[in-house]
């Protein structure tokens, strides 16, 4: 069977590069769009090293030179990583959400939906603060929220095309580099800093980049139905037991300070799950690891 076409956007980003490295080494050929200030990128630049025939890189200055690059490519399926996250925001940061997460987007769709057989967008749970439906906890969900509306928009008039949007809560891996939690502490763990935690009582649902990958190939290998997915790991991770029994098993202990601060419970919602797929990587075992590196 001849391996597909994939177009990729947010490579730079940590589960854009894990899926692209995984990508390449599943011998699916990649095309992805590049920022040119990224052209340089030296995890981007080994993998092009290895794979030279399976990888190529569209490298736009500005959003509009999008209609140019894209115009004669010939993709099988499409994966938007592209996203810019913060759980609050300034006046200033307004710009970027609304050029990553809504504009850039939307003139990919708008160019490639009626090219490619099936589109993947991830979504966030943020979306769904007060229930199952779009309900914005933080201004990143809010953009999420308009894009998903005007992917809604594409489903209903490309019915030949595929419409995926993919939600979980948070995310791990190793080399994990973002300003979320478990980096964080492990940051600090190799600085022999304390890590200030809102509070005893936090529990995160944290699935691993692995299982996001495996959520894809399943979009892709199936014939599923457009819309909506929901990745969620079986159990949550109390913070705090986390730390305990990852100090069982270090030499030197991470060092930590609780807060007093309230932390509001992860909801149960009934919202659709990945047909055919469930986490498999016991994750407090892969956390461990990258401690003990």
């Amino acid at each position: 069977m001849n391996k597909k076409t994939l177009l990729l956007t947010g490579t730079t980003g940590f589960i854009g590069y894990n899926f692209l490295s995984y990508a390449l080494s599943k011998h699916y050929y990649v095309i992805d769009i590049v920022r040119i200030k990224n052209k340089k990128n030296p995890k981007l630049k080994k993998l092009k090293n290895k794979y030279k025939k399976k990888y190529k890189s569209i490298y736009i200055v500005k959003n509009t030179d999008l209609q140019k690059k894209l115009k004669k490519i010939k993709i099988d399926y499409y994966i938007n990583f592209a996203t810019l996250y913060k759980n609050y925001h300034s006046y200033h940061d307004i710009f970027g959400f609304i050029d990553s997460n809504i504009l850039f987007p939307t003139l990919v769709h708008d160019l490639i939906s009626k090219k490619v057989k099936k589109i993947i967008n991830f979504g966030t749970m943020m979306q769904h603060s007060l229930g199952q439906k779009l309900d914005s906890k933080n201004l990143y969900a809010a953009t999420k929220n308009a894009f998903e509306m005007i992917s809604n928009f594409y489903s209903y008039n490309e019915k030949k095309v595929k419409f995926y949007n993919l939600k979980f809560y948070e995310s791990f891996g190793e080399n994990d580099n973002r300003k979320k939690l478990i980096p964080i502490i492990l940051e600090n763990y190799k600085k022999n800093r304390t890590t200030q935690i809102i509070s005893k009582n936090l529990e995160l649902n944290i699935i691993h980049v692995n299982d996001i990958i495996n959520a894809i190939m399943i979009i892709i290998h199936n014939d599923l139905e457009s819309g909506s997915y929901f990745l969620r790991n079986n159990s949550n991770i109390k913070i705090k037991q986390l730390i305990k029994t990852l100090n069982k098993n270090l030499e030197k202990k991470i060092k930590v300070r609780y807060l007093k601060k309230p932390v509001n419970k992860i909801k149960k919602l009934n919202l659709r799950k990945l047909p055919k797929w469930k986490p498999k990587d016991n994750l407090v075992k892969k956390i461990l690891l990258c401690f003990k590196k």
